[in-house]
């Protein structure tokens, strides 16, 4: 049986009628060392000062995060012991809150009410379970994986009762060190001996990490058939289907897992990706909401997710033909500005000010309004007082994505070179990244500045047509690139010079639209002092 001697407990529940009766019973059963926390702030304070034997958590908290999400967070953190025993405790046995308990894997959850004897049977099958485990378990968090293959296989010929499990964690190494053909042969045999669903689950994942999408499809859907709420086979059959390009079912899968439990923020990005994939947009837009809802709520608060969201809201709009549908749509994206400065706008390491007008900007965008939003993309920029190095990493990817948006790719080198440097964790952003940046932006960058460069040689041996030709054809590529504007305004000053009284006119009436694309532009200081110095030239033609 249990023994609760030298035990630390730490119970976490925000009504004190329950702490209170579960301290009575365990303290009947012999506790001593028993803590309370009636928040999940409150438990991470004690999770700091003291490490703890055994973790009642109850899944809801009131206001705030709630039970999984702490035992998550205090697992990241290392502030539980590998050797710790966690128990989420609910009086709700709703499928969602059962399903998000069974996914983070605590040692045992309980439903309210339990019995003393109850309790105490958990407590002893974890305990003996954990001890038998203990070996490989640490291995595994040292990061020792030869060690624990090891130990795995010393397990399974040593015990018959732990046997199953031990092969079972012996696969998950073998697919961790991509050994997949070694993790089939062992799920292959225990699964021929007894169909148990989670080692199925298993060998459909292997069977996709393999290529074998028939295999992967066929024991998942049988799954899915008969447990349907077995959450992990509709994520890896989503995946088989997306690989095997039936993206409908893949999107209608991943949907059905991520409305199941509505706490994963990586399971609706799988969903937004796919969907935004699809070009259905109202499931992206849908779901990078609710990843925003999650953040909020989490340990882990992140305004890449804000940035996500408002992208959703742009391309559904950037989607629609009608421009009263833009508008419409376009007006979401200004209230969730407007209301997240009171969310994300209070996290002193975002600049949500900076931010903010560079989405402003893409609506501008969205809109048509180009010009509009060149001038306030370099009025941001160019007004920013940080050090590149300095920036948060959401807005110096918005920054870059904005500055690419009007082409000017001189201004955007020095961001492009510290995001470089940044690591970049979420998923879309990941994605929004290697579309617009890499060998896209190399192929982009390099087929501008071919053009560029051949009117700047053509300007310099005198063949001005030429030139003008080229620099038209590069602002075809990169319309509000400023340098190539420039270039454009000087080779009319030179045809000025010869032109014959009509064509002098229509020249200088184009010379002065390409001034009025630079008018009340925050140019860099170089293009500044070349465009004050063409205003002086042109002002002097126009007299002549």
């Amino acid at each position: 049986m249990f023994n609760y001697q030298n035990k630390k407990i730490l119970i976490v529940d925000d009504q004190k009628e329950f702490s209170v009766m579960l301290k009575a019973m365990i303290s009947h059963q012999g506790a001593k060392s028993i803590t309370f926390a009636d928040s999940a702030d409150s438990a991470i304070d004690c999770a700091h000062r003291d490490f703890f034997d055994v973790y009642f958590i109850d899944y809801h908290l009131g206001a705030g995060r709630n039970g999984i999400q702490l035992l998550d967070y205090l697992r990241n953190s290392n502030l539980i012991l590998v050797s710790a025993l966690c128990f989420i405790v609910t009086g709700n046995s709703n499928q969602d809150m059962v399903l998000s308990a069974i996914e983070k894997a605590p040692d045992d959850y309980l439903i309210k009410p339990f019995s003393p004897t109850q309790l105490l049977n958990r407590l002893t099958k974890a305990t003996h379970k954990k001890d038998m485990l203990m070996g490989i378990l640490n291995a595994i968090k040292d990061n020792n994986l030869t060690q624990a293959i090891l130990l795995c296989h010393e397990k399974i010929k040593s015990t018959s009762k732990y046997s199953t499990l031990c092969q079972n964690i012996l696969a998950d190494i073998y697919i961790k060190t991509e050994q997949y053909s070694d993790a089939e042969k062992i799920l292959k045999k225990l699964v021929n001996k007894r169909a148990v669903i989670q080692t199925s689950i298993r060998l459909g994942k292997t069977y996709y990490l393999q290529n074998k999408l028939n295999e992967a499809i066929a024991i998942l859907e049988d799954i899915i058939l008969h447990h349907p709420l077995q959450i992990k086979a509709y994520e890896w059959l989503a995946r088989a289907y997306k690989k095997n390009n039936d993206h409908n079912r893949a999107l209608s899968t991943l949907t059905a897992a991520a409305n199941m439990t509505n706490h994963s923020i990586e399971r609706h990005q799988e969903v937004a990706l796919l969907a935004k994939e699809m070009h259905e947009y109202k499931i992206m837009l849908n779901s990078y909401y609710a990843i925003l809802l999650l953040s909020r709520r989490s340990f882990y608060p992140d305004p890449c997710h804000l940035a996500n969201y408002i992208h959703s809201i742009i391309d559904y709009a950037r989607s629609k033909d009608e421009l009263h549908h833009k508008k419409l749509i376009l007006k979401k994206a200004r209230s969730t500005l407007y209301q997240s400065r009171f969310e994300e706008g209070k996290n002193k390491g975002f600049d949500f000010d900076q931010f903010d007008f560079l989405c402003q900007a893409k609506i501008f965008f969205s809109l048509n309004k180009h010009l509009k939003a060149k001038r306030l993309i370099l009025k941001t920029i160019h007004n920013c007082e940080k050090s590149v190095s300095d920036i948060d990493t959401t807005t110096l990817c918005e920054s870059v994505l904005s500055l690419l948006d009007i082409g000017e790719f001189d201004d955007a080198a020095p961001y492009l070179k510290e995001l470089n440097q940044r690591d970049i964790i979420d998923s879309t952003m990941q994605a929004n990244l290697k579309e617009h940046t890499g060998n896209n932006l190399k192929v982009r960058i390099n087929a501008f500045k071919t053009l560029n460069k051949e009117g700047i040689n053509a300007f310099k041996k005198g063949d001005h047509s030429q030139a003008l030709h080229c620099f038209h054809q590069a602002l075809k590529r990169e319309p509000l690139n400023s340098g190539s504007i420039l270039n454009s305004i000087q080779v009319y000053l030179k045809l000025l010079l010869s032109a014959e009284k009509l064509q002098r006119k229509q020249q200088l009436q184009a010379c002065q639209e390409k001034f009025n694309l630079l008018r009340h532009t925050h140019l860099s200081h170089h293009h500044r002092q070349r465009y004050n110095d063409l205003q002086k030239e042109f002002n002097i033609e126009k007299v002549n």
